[in-house]
């Protein structure tokens, strides 16, 4: 494996240290020099050590082939990462099941739950992540239940969010399973989880907990937070390479989960029969321990949480001074995360996100949140802060221009 530059630890209070952070960057692919990146939340460049660690993994299977996969890796590397995600959840290794995204982590939760029966009710958001709300409008196609939206209306708070869901539950018929974000995909807002599943055990509704923009920046101890079922990935805050994620579900919650396609490669009490993925992402699976050793590396998810909020402030702050400029995200350290989602007045969303790339050279992302859009930003920890003055003075051009078109209207 090629040598790297080596990191200096992270001192306590640095992640405001400029000159560290500019280390951290340099462990990483140069951005383009064309466009300024601020969409981070779709995946994670992989830092040096992680790209050398799954390019060396690319190469040794293609020598080594079928011996070294039917064997090795089956039966010791797929292990190794089972037990290095399980510490990190606060899980066990047998309640861990490896995928290939997120997105299927929560499939296999969703399509997958056993007990539905035609008249009850399924519960998510329109804040919940596309690919996930499709699929549990699936479930009314195919199990004969009501799918029910609850709307949440941006920006939002606590309050609100609860009332919200605990409405939702109350009128909902024989409600019987819950999809809920721990990070809302769309604007970054931490969920007050633990007290909508209070809500849930409740009403008896099992709840699917979709952490795929929480793991690596925000907290997750699945003990602590009383979790049964959850989705999760690798390649978005952590920096494994792209392609990899797991679910958890609880032990005694398996039965709940019935087997891939009536798989029976591994006994019914063995979480491995939820997902039969066929061919594996050999190399993903074989980097990602350095990826989670990469990410110890620069203080853990305390660190990064800490260096995001920063960052992420280092531009609201000013954006939210802007006429015309509406952030609907929330600002604090306790309900904000990387990922923030704006609007400029008298633009829609598609509109803002084409004028930032083309005529500014930012790149964001558009999202939807059920009957409307919304523009997206995303830092990382390689996020430099003139990449984010870049983005403060287009909103400033722009802002400065819808209130001009307002006052000749």
């Amino acid at each position: 494996m090629p040598d790297h530059p080596v990191l200096p630890l992270l001192a306590d209070g640095a992640t405001r240290d400029e000159a560290w952070w500019r280390q951290v960057a340099a462990l990483y692919p140069a951005p383009p020099d064309a466009i300024v990146n601020l969409e981070h939340g779709y995946f994670g460049a992989m830092a040096a050590p992680v790209q050398a660690a799954f390019e060396q993994a690319v190469r040794y299977t293609n020598e080594q082939l079928s011996p070294f996969v039917r064997g090795e890796f089956t039966r010791t590397h797929v292990d190794i990462l089972r037990q290095r995600v399980a510490a990190l959840i606060h899980a066990e290794p047998h309640e861990i099941l490896l995928t290939r995204s997120g997105t299927e982590s929560m499939q296999v939760l969703i399509t997958q739950y056993h007990g539905l029966a035609p008249g009850d009710t399924v519960l998510w958001s329109n804040l919940d992540y596309p690919a996930t709300r499709t699929a549990m409008r699936w479930l009314a196609q195919r199990r004969g239940v009501t799918s029910t939206q609850v709307t949440l209306r941006l920006p939002i708070s606590d309050d609100e969010i609860i009332a919200r869901y605990a409405q939702a539950m109350r009128q909902a018929v024989r409600p019987k399973l819950l999809l809920l974000s721990q990070v809302a995909p769309a604007n970054g807002q931490q969920l007050p989880v633990k007290d909508i599943m209070a809500l849930a055990r409740e009403h008896g509704i099992d709840v699917l907990l979709d952490s795929a923009h929480a793991l690596g920046q925000v907290d997750v101890d699945v003990q602590a937070m009383g979790v049964d079922f959850a989705g999760f990935n690798l390649h978005k805050w952590l920096g494994a390479p792209p392609g990899l994620g797991f679910v958890y579900i609880r032990a005694a919650q398996l039965h709940k989960i019935e087997p891939h396609f009536g798989d029976d490669d591994y006994p019914l009490d063995d979480i491995r029969s939820r997902l039969h993925m066929g061919m594996p992402p050999i190399g993903a699976i074989l980097a990602a321990p350095a990826a989670l050793d990469f990410h110890e590396r620069l203080g853990g998810t305390p660190a990064k949480m800490e260096r995001l909020a920063w960052l992420r402030n280092y531009w609201v702050s000013r954006a939210a001074q802007l006429p015309g400029v509406r952030l609907l995200s929330p600002l604090d350290a306790a309900h904000g995360t990387a990922l923030v989602a704006f609007a400029v007045d008298g633009m829609d969303a598609r509109a803002l996100q084409q004028t930032l790339l083309h005529r500014f050279g930012i790149f964001t992302v558009q999202r939807n949140v059920g009957d409307t859009d919304i523009v997206r930003a995303t830092v990382a920890v390689t996020t430099q802060t003139s990449e984010l003055d870049q983005l403060v003075a287009a909103l400033t051009v722009l802002s400065s221009e819808a209130n001009a078109s307002e006052a000749n209207a």
